[in-house]
């Protein structure tokens, strides 16, 4: 044994890490034409990778165990969050070989059971052939703010689609873009059409624990539908405000709600705020489908654990979808993620008993992608 680890010491234990080189490369703003900046809905006014727009309330309205209670809003977790990336995309066209990065993030802080790759790096997709492929993922010195990093090269020359994504649980104060400096850049293919989804949710669905942000279900379905997908998903902090959802319902042209915060709140606090947050959306769009989502299987779920609660909260969602439905909102619509989402080995897609591995996310975005079609028509 000892002489299979003689020479651990001569390993690089950065392994492919590349920092950006600057001959030959041209550096373009992520947000500036031909390039589409995404996921960003206050992006235009407010001019920074943010979630949720600058201006808050001074209060917010939440329900632990079903009691209200008005707390200031610098105490809602979700503003704190908003600062993170997660669902933030770039999209272009290019003949590139030669696909750089460098900029700056907020904080160099991690997660012990999450990979940097994942909350602070950024992957990129290419298409070929019809088929989205990952070419790469930024490896840098998370000890640092500022990073370079050289994401993937050698490509073939030729024209394709490219999707940066942004990291799922850290900031972004500045980043630009790294190509050949005598490559063709050009709009990327548009979405099917210019009306987001909008995905409101938990850490889960923020991103906890993707190894890459490009495998968080709401990304995996951007790519599977060619439609921009905004990640309103904060952990911790998916507490069905209604001061949150005034905000969801100030997004201009969304094309369906998901809502999927049932992890952040117990059955009292979910029976609490679950209809006055729909009636929200729905006075604020009268006719944009929204889709009720049961939680994830974990741990709980386990006959020896407790399986009361998560399917309490789930049988919440599916009675007020069914409830709608029967008053006469046929745009109303349930996913039970509890029984269709990570098949009966659920146990081999969360890290934790509760957070996805990228096995659980492509399993939770395979069983709601049918459904998806079938709503957006």
């Amino acid at each position: 044994m000892a002489d299979l680890y003689k020479d651990i010491k001569n390993l690089d234990p950065k392994m492919a890490e590349c920092p950006a080189d600057s001959d030959g490369i041209a550096w373009h703003v992520p947000f500036a034409a031909p390039m589409q900046l995404s996921g960003f809905a206050w992006f235009d006014k407010d001019h920074r990778y943010e979630r949720l727009p600058v201006d808050r309330p001074a209060e917010v309205t939440q329900f632990p165990n079903g009691v209200k209670t008005i707390v200031p809003a610098s105490k809602c977790g979700a503003y704190a969050l908003s600062v993170d990336t997660a669902g933030g995309q770039v999209r272009f066209r290019t003949d590139s070989g030669t696909f750089q990065l460098k900029g700056s993030l907020l904080t160099t802080g991690g997660m012990d059971h999450m990979a940097f790759t994942g909350s602070a790096g950024f992957d990129i997709y290419l298409k070929f052939g019809g088929v989205w492929k990952c070419l790469g993922v930024t490896r840098t010195d998370h000890s640092k703010l500022e990073f370079t990093a050289n994401i993937v090269s050698g490509v073939k020359r030729e024209m394709r689609d490219v999707i940066i994504n942004m990291p799922l649980y850290n900031g972004v104060t500045s980043f630009f873009i790294g190509l050949n400096d005598d490559a063709k850049v050009e709009p990327p293919t548009p979405y099917v059409d210019d009306k987001p989804i909008v995905w409101y949710g938990t850490s889960i669905q923020q991103g906890g624990c993707a190894c890459r942000p490009g495998m968080v279900s709401s990304n995996i379905i951007s790519r599977m539908l060619n439609r921009e997908v905004i990640n309103l998903a904060f952990s911790g902090n998916g507490k069905g405000e209604p001061e949150m959802a005034q905000l969801l319902a100030e997004i201009k042209n969304p094309s369906l709600y998901i809502v999927d915060n049932t992890w952040n709140v117990d059955p009292n606090a979910l029976k609490a705020t679950l209809s006055t947050f729909v009636d929200i959306l729905r006075k604020a769009h009268p006719t944009v489908p929204i889709l009720l989502c049961a939680p994830t299987p974990g741990k709980e779920y386990f006959p020896e654990m407790h399986p009361e609660s998560l399917n309490s909260r789930a049988a919440t969602m599916q009675e007020e979808a069914q409830k709608r439905r029967k008053a006469g909102d046929l745009n109303i619509f349930f996913f039970d993620a509890l029984h269709e989402s990570m098949g009966e080995d659920f146990w081999e897609g969360y890290v934790d008993g509760a957070h996805l591995t990228d096995l659980g996310f492509y399993r939770v975005a395979q069983a709601i992608a049918p459904l998806l079609k079938v709503i957006l028509g």
